[in-house]
C-alpha cells in the first residue's frame, strides 16, 4: 500500500512557489541567478567571473545548434554593443533549423532511437520519428503537446480536420522503437516484453522513475506496488505495436498516413502543379495576361502544404488477436513476473502515488486502451514530476550537470536536488510559459550563471563536482559534434541535406547491424538503448582518430582551400582559420610559429589539421 509517508517524498510533492532571492544583487541577470547565487555565498564562495563574449558564443552556439560560430557571426557580435547583443543571438539561434536538430539528439538518446528497427526483418520507418521531434522542436510543440503526441498521437484529432492525423500516427513511433527478440514464437511473452519496455521509457523518460522495477514484486525502493506495474500494462496490452499476421516475428505496425480521400487530394494538387508547370514554361511571352495567371497559380500551388504520403510505424488501438489478452481491457498481475503464471485482474490506470484527481481506474472512463488518458496524466501540470524532470534534463545539457544529478530516477535511490528551489522555480516557469521549450532555453542561456568562466581555480578546490554551479563545466564536444563541426568548418556541411555523407549526425543512418564509428569513438549511446546522460571519456583511439582519418584530413584540406580561396596572406588565412576553429584570433606567439612553418610549406593544410587535432577545438569552455 502507498502510505501518506510515500507521498511526502520531495520529488512527489506539489510544485513549491518561493520567493527570488537576491533579485537586486548586481550579478543577478535572472531569477535562476539569485537562487545559484544564494548557495554559493552560503559556502562562502564567490561565481567565476564572465566568460568572454567570443567564448559565450562559441559555447552557446554549440549549445543551442551543436554548431560553432562562424567568424561573421563572432565578428558581428564583439561589434554590437547594444543591450539586446545577447539576446539577439539567442534569438536568431532558437530560430535557426539546427536548433530542432541538435536538441532531437538529445531527445533520441532517452527514447532508444534507431531508424532501423529491429534485427532480422528491419523496418526502415524510424527516421520519420526523428524527423517529427526535429518538426516539433524548431516550431516549439508545447511540451504537454509533445507528450501526448508520442503516447497518444493516433488518438488525437487532425487540426486540419480530415480523418487521419499523419503527424500523430508518426509521432507515436516512440512506442514502436523498443528491442525485441525477432525470431520469438510464443506471443504471449512477446507481448508482456513490449509493454515492459514501453512502461520503461514512457516513466523513466517523462516522469524520472524506473517502474518497470515492478513487474515481478513490489518496487524494491520507491512506493511503486506491483498493481500499478500492472494497471500499467494493461494500457499497453490494449495497444498494438507489432503487426500479428507473422507467426515468427516481432514486425512493426505500418500505417497508412493518409486516409484514400487525402491521398487524393494530394495527388490532384500535384498533377495539376505539374501541368502548370510545363504550360508555363512552354510560354514564351511572360508578361501576358493569361501567363500571369497560371503563375500566380502556380505560386498558390507551390506555397500549399502537403501532407506526407506512405506509411508510418505507429500505435493502433486494439489488443493483439492471437495473445490470450486479445480485447481492449484490464489485465492479470504475472505473479514472480512470468506470463505464464496470471493472478489477480488489476484495473488499468496510473501510479497511485502521484495519481490525483487521475486515480478513477481507467476503464471507469473510457473503452479505448487508455493511452490518451495515461498521457494527459502525465502531461497535467498537477503531476509533480513531469515539469521537474524535463526542465533538469534541459538545465544538464546546458550547464553540464543537472539539478537532480540522476535524471532518470527522482525516486529514492536517486540524487536529491542541489537546488531544490530553483528546480521548482524554473519547473513553474516552464508549464506557466505554456510549456515552451524554447523559452526555458532562453531563460537559462541569458542567465550569469551560464555565462561563468570554466576556468576557475578556487570554485574547483572548494567543490570539485561543482554542485554549487559556481562556474560553467568545461566539456568534450559530443561525437555528432565532432562530425558536424568536421565538416562545417570546411564548408562540407550541408545544412539542406537529410542523407550522405555531408549531411548532419543526426541524420545518420543508425541500425542495431550497422554502428557509427564517431559514435563508437565519442560516447554516443549504444543503439537502442535509453541513455540520461552521455559518458566523457579521453581515450587514445580518440586522438588517433583525429590524426589519422580521412574525416578529420578532409576537414583540414578544406580549411585550407576555403582560406586560400578567400585571402591573399597568411596573416589573414591563419586568422580565419584560427576564428572559424576555436572562436579567437591566434596569440602573438601562435602567430609567430605558424606564419614560420607556413613559410617553408607548400601544404598548409598539415598546419590546420594540427590545430583541428588540438583540444580547445574539441571543446566548449
Amino acid at each position: 500500500m502507498v502510505t501518506d509517508e510515500d507521498r511526502r517524498f520531495w520529488s512527489f510533492q506539489p510544485l513549491q512557489k518561493t520567493a527570488t532571492p537576491l533579485a537586486d544583487d548586481p550579478w543577478v541577470k535572472s531569477p535562476i541567478d539569485g537562487y545559484v547565487l544564494r548557495k554559493i555565498r552560503l559556502a562562502n564562495q564567490h561565481p567565476a567571473p564572465e566568460a568572454t563574449k567570443r567564448t559565450w558564443l562559441r559555447r552557446v552556439s554549440y549549445s543551442l545548434t551543436g554548431l560553432p560560430p562562424t567568424p561573421k557571426e563572432l565578428t558581428e557580435f564583439e561589434a554590437d554593443e547594444s543591450r539586446e547583443a545577447y539576446t539577439r543571438v539567442v534569438d536568431r539561434l532558437l530560430s535557426s533549423r539546427q536548433y530542432g536538430e541538435r536538441w532531437a539528439s538529445h531527445w533520441l538518446d532517452g527514447v532508444r532511437y534507431v531508424q532501423e528497427v529491429g534485427y532480422y526483418n528491419f523496418t526502415d520507418l524510424g527516421w520519420r520519428y526523428r524527423d517529427w521531434v526535429i518538426r516539433a522542436l524548431n516550431n516549439d510543440m508545447p511540451y504537454d503537446q509533445f507528450i501526448l503526441h508520442q503516447i497518444a498521437g493516433d488518438l488525437l484529432p487532425n487540426p486540419n480536420g480530415s480523418g487521419v492525423y499523419g503527424d500523430g500516427l508518426v509521432a507515436t513511433g516512440f512506442l514502436c522503437m523498443g528491442n525485441y527478440d525477432d525470431q520469438e514464437s510464443d506471443k504471449d511473452r512477446l507481448y508482456s516484453e513490449v509493454a515492459d519496455d514501453q512502461i520503461d521509457v514512457v516513466t523513466r523518460q517523462f516522469l524520472g522513475l524506473t517502474v518497470s522495477c515492478a513487474r515481478c514484486h513490489d518496487h524494491k525502493f520507491d512506493p511503486i506496488p506491483i498493481s500499478d506495474y500492472y494497471a500499467m500494462a494493461g494500457i499497453f496490452m490494449s495497444t498494438r505495436v507489432l503487426d500479428t499476421r507473422s507467426r515468427i516475428g516481432a514486425n512493426r505496425l505500418k500505417v497508412r498516413m493518409l486516409s484514400d480521400e487525402e491521398k487524393k487530394q494530394r495527388n490532384d494538387i500535384l498533377r495539376e502543379r505539374d501541368e502548370l508547370q510545363k504550360q508555363f514554361d512552354a510560354m514564351t511571352d511572360k508578361t501576358t495576361p493569361e501567363a500571369k495567371r497560371v503563375e500566380r497559380r502556380l505560386d498558390t500551388l507551390k506555397a500549399t502544404p502537403l501532407p506526407e504520403d506512405g506509411e508510418a510505424m505507429a500505435a493502433q488501438e486494439g489488443a493483439y488477436s492471437n495473445s490470450r489478452l486479445s480485447k481492449i481491457g484490464d489485465m492479470p498481475v504475472y505473479l514472480r513476473g512470468d506470463y505464464r503464471t496470471p493472478g489477480k485482474v488489476v484495473p488499468r490506470g496510473v501510479l497511485s502515488v502521484i495519481a490525483g484527481k487521475h486515480a478513477q481506474p481507467i476503464g471507469e472512463r473510457t473503452k479505448q486502451s487508455g493511452r490518451l488518458e495515461l498521457a494527459k496524466w502525465i502531461a497535467d501540470p498537477e503531476n509533480p514530476l513531469t515539469a521537474r524532470v524535463m526542465v533538469n534534463r534541459v538545465w544538464q545539457h546546458h550547464l553540464g550537470q543537472a539539478i537532480v544529478r540522476t535524471p532518470n530516477n527522482f525516486g529514492a535511490l536517486g540524487q536529491a536536488p542541489t537546488h531544490p528551489e530553483l528546480l521548482d522555480w524554473l519547473a513553474k516557469r516552464f508549464i506557466d510559459s505554456g510549456w515552451s521549450l524554447k523559452e526555458l532555453h532562453r531563460e537559462i542561456v541569458l542567465s550569469a550563471t551560464f555565462r561563468q568562466q570554466s576556468n576557475a581555480p578556487a570554485s574547483v578546490e572548494a567543490d570539485p563536482e561543482n554542485k554549487l554551479f559556481s562556474r560553467f563545466n568545461r566539456r568534450r564536444l559530443t561525437a555528432e559534434e565532432v562530425h558536424d563541426s568536421l565538416l562545417f568548418v570546411s564548408e562540407r556541411l550541408k545544412l539542406t541535406k537529410r542523407n550522405g555523407n555531408d549531411a548532419r549526425a543526426v541524420y545518420t543512418h543508425t541500425g542495431h547491424l550497422k554502428p557509427w564509428r564517431f559514435g563508437q569513438l565519442f560516447d554516443s549511446p549504444a543503439t537502442g538503448t535509453i541513455l540520461a546522460q552521455r559518458d566523457q571519456s579521453t581515450s587514445a583511439p580518440q586522438s588517433l582518430f583525429m590524426l589519422n582519418d580521412n574525416a578529420a584530413i578532409n576537414a583540414a584540406r578544406g580549411l585550407a582551400n576555403a582560406a586560400d580561396s578567400r585571402y591573399k596572406t597568411n596573416e589573414a588565412r591563419l586568422n580565419a582559420v584560427f576564428k572559424t576553429l576555436y572562436s579567437r584570433p591566434p596569440s602573438t606567439d601562435e602567430a609567430k610559429w605558424a606564419l614560420d612553418y607556413l613559410k617553408q610549406t607548400d601544404k598548409p593544410w598539415t598546419l590546420y589539421h594540427v590545430l583541428l587535432c588540438a583540444n580547445e577545438f574539441l571543446h566548449v569552455e
